[in-house]
């Protein structure tokens, strides 16, 4: 077990007065009223009238993902997943699956994943992976794909979201995927890093304990608290091999909250700057990587709702959840401060 310890930040940065570019995805007044759903049909993109829309909706710089990547059945799986934007501009996600099995057939996106997550409907920043044509409008104060060692020294991510819960395995996360090139049409293949930062969930969800290789301090703040995050960050690995390698579909590191830390409801931010140093420092380290921030991209930024059925990795169990995502913004060269965007 190592431990990985960042530096402080930057002084000043969140105080009033100082300079602050911010990317606003939510709330999204303009689009209040409006909702979409998502099937075992439509996993991708929400259902249309007779078929399939062509990808998730915009909003602003932001799109909506139902990404239901591992829900099987097709037809035969009743339930959808639902987004509506609420007044005043807020998001709601919805499950209502009475059962959900694994996509086993050889045209779904990964036949033999071995998890229990079904999908992660989320508000995506940035390169629609494996769907470049399809990705949001970017600002230009945070433009992606963008060289690991270029992003601001501070960029915060800012969320205030609650959650309910029934039969359901879950977590609430960051899931940023990084390229080893400036690709802007990055898929998922051999070398490519995906970096989740698990901020509430069920303790079911955790990844085996075999696969914990440490801790890291990363700053956040909840409704206001500044944490400084010292080693309250348990770190997971899979599929990362020695000298550059992954596993043919990429290689996945879990930053996961201690438990007494988990936000269950309220406004947290992260420093995801810092939690991509400390993602650096542990391929380094531990496996021999080479500079990080040098060689790596990062195209995609979202949030959202990882979740499953309750029981076995292949159960078909029902999930019932409802994510309320009032805000989220990405602010650069900030500080933690746990106000809302």
């Amino acid at each position: 077990m190592i431990a990985l310890c960042l530096g402080s930040l930057l002084a000043a940065c969140g105080q009033v007065g100082a300079s602050r570019a911010t990317v606003s995805l939510l709330p999204d007044a303009a689009a209040t009223g409006e909702s979409w759903s998502w099937t075992a049909e439509c996993p991708f993109s929400p259902s249309a009238s007779r078929d399939c829309a062509r990808s998730g909706p915009d909003l602003g710089s932001a799109q909506l993902n139902g990404d239901e990547w591992n829900l099987g059945g097709g037809s035969t799986t009743p339930g959808s997943v639902r987004m509506s934007v609420s007044s005043p501009g807020g998001l709601v996600v919805q499950g209502n699956l009475p059962g959900a099995p694994p996509c086993t057939q050889s045209t779904c996106l990964a036949p033999s994943a071995y998890t229990w997550v079904r999908g992660y409907p989320d508000v995506l920043y940035g390169i629609n992976q494996c769907h470049a044509d399809t990705s949001p409008p970017q600002s230009r104060r945070l433009p992606l794909p963008m060289r690991v060692g270029a992003i601001p020294p501070d960029l915060i991510g800012t969320t205030a979201y609650s959650s309910r819960t029934s039969h359901v395995v879950y977590d609430v996360a960051y899931d940023m995927w990084l390229n080893g090139s400036d690709t802007r049409r990055p898929c998922r293949t051999e070398g490519t890093v995906e970096v989740m930062v698990w901020t509430d969930y069920d303790d079911a969800a955790l990844p085996p304990p075999g696969e914990m290789v440490g801790t890291a301090s990363v700053p956040f703040a909840v409704d206001g608290a500044h944490r400084r995050g010292g080693h309250a960050w348990s770190i997971y690995v899979s599929n990362i091999g020695e000298g550059g390698h992954t596993a043919p579909w990429g290689g996945t590191i879990w930053m996961v909250l201690d438990k007494a830390d988990v936000v269950r409801s309220g406004t947290v931010s992260v420093d995801l700057s810092s939690a991509l140093s400390a993602v650096g420092s542990l391929l380094r380290n531990n496996y021999g990587w080479g500079d990080f921030q040098k060689s790596y991209w990062l195209d995609t930024l979202p949030f959202g709702m990882e979740y499953g059925p309750e029981g076995a990795l292949a159960g078909a169990g029902p999930a019932d959840f409802t994510l309320n995502l009032s805000s989220y913004c990405l602010d650069v060269e900030a500080e933690p401060s746990g106000g809302a965007c």
